[in-house]
């Protein structure tokens, strides 16, 4: 079993990375496309890393260098933790591929251990981009014991293993209740947005309360976080008490619960995969059709409701798109709540977010726009939209309705909240309201256009188009960039020029916006 166990695990990770496609492939585009992809992610990884070595050489400058250990494994735990619950349903509980590997001779244990090994190794190694870098300024600036080496190293290896069994088991559980239901999609839609809700809720209220830190706090800090992490997630104190002070017992506490959690989830879901997989994938049916009154509309309102559909039936799809356009929402709820100043005191610099709300709202609406994958989720059903006597126009303007769909209310519900707050003058709140409206319509037709460049309709699970195409990272580095350079340009120049600089920027965009909806509108879908 060993060997099945070696093979389906070497599989997957190829087909997860795309590395088959690369070495094999004879398209000399689709190799340019992954390649730069790859250099994408070198770039991410490269700015991650920088991001904690910085990180970890200001605490440790603070006095607050045994915190490191800590810190940054109670932050890999979380982004595990989250990023697992989000796929765990179309990656482990797939059902499609197990219908194809449970035919060959292979054992459904190896089946089921090949996949959770496949997602270990993902989160490993985000693990090892965060633990690495913290963990090296940590060795240089500390000179710990030998006996943190081995823990450190160990600890690394073990990190992924709980917050993968909890993301796991809840996913799992919120499935068996979920699949009894007649819209199940829509209902783990739902769920998954209220979970992000309260997860980005709890991160502002706790940089909340870090703004009314007194100076008694302030010189035992280091006490303070290690309290109110190890609040919400103990291993990561017990993992930090084995490198700081070389605590053996809470080491292998650590180690053990880890290890002994992940061990007992997949003996148990070996006996209940194939039950939670067929409750997953199961469809509603009643016998109760009755014809109604037929009503004819227009080719793009029938495309844009085909639209919605499509993207109500998918979870991962609509809680990885509705990010950023709940960010607005709750980026302006926040500046509301706190007041500017009290924000703008955190920040260190006053009056950075009065000034600069237009495009805090721009940014957080242009993280990853729906369209940005539209195409590649028609999948191996796109030859339908090909055959369909409609012009392209119609099914690019379809998909980009669906976007404004969703982002146009979090954009007035941001605007609104943003009004209350800043008691603006005219000109400011007209600021306010046109420069992230102005994003929204920019990014709604350049994922349009990124996605035709590079669509991927071989699939198997959705995850590969929302989380790990070319086309969704092209798009969000684009429109995050191209509402970066503004605020760059105001921060240095001088809050008196952002009139100028917001002028600038809208007929810039404005003018991007209508050259790429000229491209696109011209493309046929049979060029795809």
């Amino acid at each position: 079993m060993i060997k099945q166990i070696q093979y389906l695990s070497r599989i997957q990770l190829c087909n997860l990375l795309g590395l088959n496609e690369i070495r094999h492939t004879k398209d000399k585009s689709r190799r340019a496309r992954y390649l730069a992809l790859a250099l994408a992610w070198v770039v991410l990884g490269g700015m991650l890393c920088a991001y904690v070595v910085m990180l970890s050489f200001g605490l440790a400058e603070m006095g607050m260098g045994e915190i490191i250990p800590v810190y940054l494994s109670a932050v890999c735990s979380l982004v595990i933790l989250i990023f697992t619950f989000l796929k765990a349903g179309s990656v482990i509980f797939s059902m499609h591929s197990y219908e194809i590997l449970v035919s060959l001779p292979v054992s459904q244990a190896a089946i089921v251990i090949s996949r959770f090994l496949t997602m270990y190794v993902s989160n490993l190694l985000l693990c090892l981009l965060i633990m690495i870098p913290g963990m090296a300024v940590y060795a240089l600036k500390l000179h710990p014991s030998p006996e943190c080496y081995l823990y450190g190293t160990l600890g690394t290896v073990l990190l992924p293993l709980l917050p993968l069994t909890l993301a796991t088991a809840a996913g799992a559980g919120i499935t068996a209740v979920i699949s009894r239901m007649k819209h199940k999609s829509l209902a783990a839609s739902c769920l998954m947005i209220l979970i992000m809700i309260c997860v980005l809720t709890i991160s502002m209220l706790w940089n909340g309360e870090s703004g009314e830190i007194t100076k008694e706090m302030l010189i035992n800090i280091a006490d303070v976080m290690k309290e109110k992490i190890g609040q919400i997630y103990p291993p990561s104190i017990w993992f930090g008490k084995g490198i700081t002070s070389g605590n053996t017992g809470a080491f292998f506490l650590f180690a053990g619960v880890s290890a002994g959690a992940f061990l007992v989830l997949v003996l148990v879901l070996q006996h209940w995969f194939v039950s939670i997989c067929t409750a997953l994938h199961a469809v509603v049916r009643k016998n109760d059709y009755q014809m109604g009154r037929l009503r004819a509309g227009s080719v793009t309102a029938a495309l844009w409701k085909k639209e919605i559909k499509r993207y109500l039936a998918s979870a991962i799809y609509v809680s990885n798109t509705v990010v950023g356009y709940l960010l607005m929402v709750l980026a302006a709820a926040a500046l509301l709540i706190a007041g500017p100043e009290k924000l703008e005191a955190m920040l260190g610099f006053p009056g950075l977010v009065s000034g600069m709300m237009p495009l805090l709202l721009a940014v957080t609406g242009s993280i990853m726009p729906i369209t940005a994958c539209a195409v590649s989720m028609e999948g191996k059903q796109w030859w339908i939209m090909q055959s369909l006597p409609v012009r392209g126009k119609e099914i690019w303007n379809g998909k980009i309705l669906l976007n404004l769909t969703v982002a146009l209310p979090c954009w007035a519900a941001a605007v609104i909240l943003s009004v209350l707050a800043l008691h603006p003058s005219p000109a400011e709140g007209f600021w306010i309201a046109v420069i992230p409206l102005v994003y929204i319509l920019f990014t709604s037709v350049l994922g349009i256009a990124v996605n035709l460049a590079m669509p991927i309709f071989d699939w198997e699970n959705d995850v590969r188009v929302v989380k790990q195409s070319a086309s969704t990272m092209a798009t969000m580095l684009i429109g995050m960039v191209s509402a970066l350079l503004p605020a760059l340009v105001i921060f240095f120049a001088g809050m008196e020029y952002r009139t100028v600089v917001y002028g600038a920027a809208t007929a810039v965009i404005l003018a991007a916006a209508g050259v790429i909806y000229g491209i696109i509108c011209r493309k046929d879908t049979c060029s795809v």
